[in-house]
């Protein structure tokens, strides 16, 4: 969240025409949340890898799966990638996966598998390879069954020229919780060096254990959470293997492209079919209220209420709120906006310090924030317990217990400190959010921007049709000198173009905002009312017991809000006119003299957001890939993470 709720400045307005002209597409088309398999787990994944002079890569995973509740399941399927976008944003290649000599084996469940493969339809540079295990006429009634899958890769390998490589994503983020997963690599030549990276997306944080043990590199992780990957590289001697570089080729182009460049489409029935299209999708999206009930009011009985909904006369009669809402910061962050970005990462370390779970101390005049763990049971939320072993924990080399809490300091400032802590933070106050009936869709996972500043329709279609004017009349002149073709058929074209980027743009940012359910809806409106007073009060309106740190208490919703230089003012004024004391909170254990309300707070606040935020590219050379995409090296290029090799892919039961 990195707008206040009901300000309503122009740059918002354009924002949110954008989000009412565009997310009918990346809404309808994004996959929904795991549904009866979400409950499954695997007790152990073994996997062997084994790297011929050819280049092949041989694969054998014998995984115990342990299904979840809904038992009765027929069997698993697992995904394996066969073509992704390879390199950077820039590398307009493919790398292509070929699978073969396919086999499964169980001793104590049906191992009759079916293949197919299927790309994306909407970016047909990703497809997978679906292998689907088990028998439609047969249930399984065990908790437990084996598995295991053979299959040989071409293409896999990577080449420097000082070595070969195999960097690769042993899991995707489509597989459940994995108790213990165990990688043996054999290459020729034996492994020279090993990398290995476990968590989210883009996470660097080293696996449980990466040796090299007799020439063969053997990695584990354990606990590996739903959503989490595993990413292994192994260096290869230069010279051993034929076939060492990825197949690569030009990057896929989807359907609607190929329509486009061959003039195929009705513009301007296109584009009022889409601009229709987003419309209902937008009210279908709207926020739900409990009828006769007044804003910020949750009734006794909620569920026997009932339920409309959301309108711009309801948002407009929120009442003024002189207390912080009846909810943690970071839902409250996560109700505005429907996403939780790095605003909610340091109003949540504030708010653990207000509440005795650390202590934070600042220097150089709070550009250099630093932290140290008081009390871990102060923190009673499960995100909150998370969040402190991803910034405090530590590794046990002994290898008995995942994680310990260390007693050093830690350096908040340095750029990409917090960013695991910030992830994780996203998705448990999401899970959480949505499993307590807040919201019945969240935004994008991570970020900033967004706000809940009511529509204007007339505002939004006047910008959105000279900026669409503008764009058309852009792709037309292109059109035209490209292909060299008539002015009829590239208006078309030109059309057909505007109604998707209508469609997709807009339904893409309404659905960053999420949906809230009435409950959810009342509980914004607390915050929205909370915010108002603290972006309206002066000094000698607020109002507060005597003894009370108000300063304190309210500084965590004013970091969300991005209110923190106003409250901190405020503050100085209290100060002035003797009612708050000069010297720093509880919470504070560096040097008194220092702390100052005014310029202390909002550098502290902005170096805690730049530990929250990713490690600025280097402007150097090196490839690497992003998320979601091969490419690049782990020994070299800035190194390697979570999600950078190729492969991966998911499973899950059926």
């Amino acid at each position: 969240m990195s707008h206040s709720p009901t300000a309503g400045t122009a740059g918002r307005r354009l924002g949110l025409l954008l989000a009412a002209l565009g997310l009918v597409v990346a809404g309808l088309v994004t996959p929904g949340v795991a549904q009866a398999q979400s409950a499954d787990s695997v007790d152990s994944w073994d996997v062997t890898y084994t790297v011929d002079t050819d280049g092949l890569l041989h694969v054998s995973e014998t995984l115990v799966w342990r299904f979840g509740s809904n038992s009765g399941r027929h069997g698993i399927t697992r995904t394996l990638p066969t073509r992704e976008p390879f390199g950077n944003e820039d590398d307009k290649r493919d790398a292509v996966y070929e699978i073969s000599d396919i086999s499964v084996s169980s001793p104590d469940a049906s191992a009759a598998f079916t293949t197919s493969i299927k790309c994306d339809q909407d970016d047909p540079r990703d497809c997978l390879e679906t292998i689907r295990i088990g028998d439609a006429n047969k249930r399984i009634t065990s908790a437990t069954a084996t598995y295991t899958i053979d299959y040989t890769v071409s293409g896999a390998l990577r080449g420097s020229g000082d070595y070969d490589e195999l960097y690769w994503d042993v899991v995707g983020t489509e597989t459940p919780q994995v108790d213990l997963l165990t990688v043996t690599v054999d290459v020729p030549g034996g492994a020279q060096d090993t990398r290995c990276y476990a968590g989210r997306a883009g996470s660097t944080d080293a696996c449980t254990s990466a040796t090299i043990t007799g020439g063969k590199a053997v990695f584990t992780e354990r606990n590996k959470a739903q959503g989490e990957m595993m990413t292994i590289a192994v260096q290869i001697t230069a010279g051993l293997i034929s076939d060492n570089r990825p197949h690569l080729e030009d990057a896929a182009v989807s359907n609607a492209t190929k329509a486009l460049r061959s003039g195929l489409g009705v513009g301007g029935a296109g584009t009022a079919a889409a601009a229709g299209g987003l419309l209902a999708y937008r009210r279908h999206r709207r926020d739900e209220r409990f009828d006769g009930i007044p804003p910020g009011t949750v009734p006794t009985s909620p569920e026997t209420v009932r339920v409309r909904a959301d309108t711009k006369v309801d948002r407009d009669t929120i009442p003024v709120r002189v207390t912080p809402p009846d909810l943690p910061v970071p839902v409250g962050g996560l109700l505005i906006d429907g996403r939780i970005g790095v605003r909610e990462t340091s109003a949540v370390l504030v708010d653990l310090a207000v509440r005795g779970a650390i202590q934070l101390r600042a220097e150089d005049d709070g550009d250099k924030t630093y932290a140290r763990l008081v009390d871990a049971s102060r923190a009673t939320q499960p995100y909150e317990q998370r969040f402190l072993r991803d910034v405090f924990g530590k590794r046990d080399p002994s290898g008995k217990n995942a994680l310990k809490y260390s007693s050093r300091e830690v350096a908040l400032h340095k750029p990409g400190k917090l960013l695991k802590a910030s992830e994780e933070l996203s998705h448990q106050v999401n899970d959480s959010a949505t499993s307590l009936g807040l919201m019945k869709h969240t935004g994008k996972v991570g970020g900033g921007g967004g706000s809940n500043v009511p529509i204007r329709g007339f505002l939004y279609a006047l910008l959105f049709l000279v900026w669409g004017m503008g764009a058309s009349g852009i792709v037309l002149s292109g059109l035209l000198s490209i292909f060299k073709t008539s002015g009829y058929r590239v208006g078309i074209v030109a059309g057909l173009v505007f109604a998707i980027t209508i469609f997709v743009v807009g339904a893409w940012l309404i659905r960053r905002r999420g949906q809230r359910t009435a409950l959810g809806r009342a509980f914004t409106d607390q915050v929205d009312g909370f915010y108002e007073y603290l972006s309206t009060a002066e000094a000698d309106q607020i109002r507060f017991e005597e003894g009370q740190d108000i300063f304190s208490q309210y500084l965590p919703w004013a970091i969300a809000f991005d209110l923190t230089d106003r409250w901190s003012q405020i503050c100085e004024q209290l100060v002035a006119l003797g009612r708050i004391p000069s010297t720093p909170p509880a919470w504070y254990y560096g040097d008194p003299y220092s702390f100052h309300y005014g310029y202390f707070v909002g550098s502290m606040v902005h170096s805690m957001n730049t530990g929250a935020s990713p490690v600025p590219s280097s402007s150097g050379g090196g490839s690497g890939g992003g998320f979601g995409s091969s490419g690049g090296s782990a020994f070299s290029g800035g190194g390697g993470f979570s999600g950078g090799g190729g492969g991966g892919g998911g499973a899950s039961s059926w």
